[in-house]
């Protein structure tokens, strides 16, 4: 017999859900779901799986601007949840581009710009940076990602703005990560300036209390062991 957080919340009535074998990246295998656990009949979040999903996003860095998006997924809207966060990305590129467009013309021409042939030096500006464009990186990151965003409203908002896709939890909720991703990187947070690494001398106990799972804390803390030992050994 299921338990209450494996049952629909409607009361819909269907066979057990049956994990399959997945083959993982290693050539490994394994039984396991192919996506977030929902009823089959209502397409509704099973308890379970809306507590998990809850819990990753108060301690995953969504962009608040997704919180609309993050409701609809809550109430197993799937295909309105990536709808509302394409219109979100959407506007917020009219919005700092000044440009009067829509979808792939928009993100082309928001994010292109241009560099002397000989000298590298860039000649036309974006209209949106994401970074400063002084080294090679920089301009590797702003053209990546302008055909990152031209991808996005090409395929995926395309898809879910003009057809019922039917896809279930799983491929709206990469969608919206894709689409805060790209929220960050347009309010100026670049891959090649802000990312946060762990600073040489550790605040090992910032880090433990700033680990929400029990398991990564005593993994943490038997690490910590071990390298105290290891150090008193090395020393005698």
């Amino acid at each position: 017999m299921l338990s209450n957080k494996y049952k629909c919340p409607n009361g819909c009535n269907y066979p057990h859900r049956k994990k399959a074998i997945r083959e993982n990246d290693n050539h490994t295998y394994c039984f396991a779901y192919y996506d977030v656990p929902f009823c089959p009949k209502c397409g509704h979040l099973m308890p379970k799986a809306l507590l998990k999903l809850q819990e990753f996003f108060e301690v995953y860095n969504i962009h608040p601007k997704l919180d609309d998006s993050l409701s609809l997924i809550y109430k197993s809207e799937f295909e309105s949840a990536v709808r509302e966060a394409s219109v979100t990305l959407e506007n917020v590129l009219r919005e700092k581009s000044k440009l009067d467009l829509h979808g792939f013309d928009l993100a082309t021409k928001a994010l292109s710009f241009e560099t002397d042939k000989k000298t590298g030096e860039v000649i036309r500006r974006p209209l949106i940076a994401i970074n400063n464009l002084e080294t090679e990186s920089d301009k590797n990151e702003q053209e990546g990602i302008r055909y990152m965003l031209m991808g996005f409203f090409q395929g995926p908002r395309n898809l879910y703005l003009h057809n019922h896709v039917g896809s279930g939890a799983s491929n709206s909720l990469s969608i919206i990560i894709e689409v805060s991703f790209f929220l960050h990187l347009l309010d100026g947070h670049s891959i090649t300036k802000n990312g946060r690494w762990i600073p040489t001398n550790i605040n090992f106990k910032e880090i433990y209390d700033n680990m929400p799972r029990p398991i990564d804390r005593w993994k943490l803390k038997r690490m910590l062991k071990r390298r105290i030992e290891n150090d008193f050994k090395s020393n005698r």
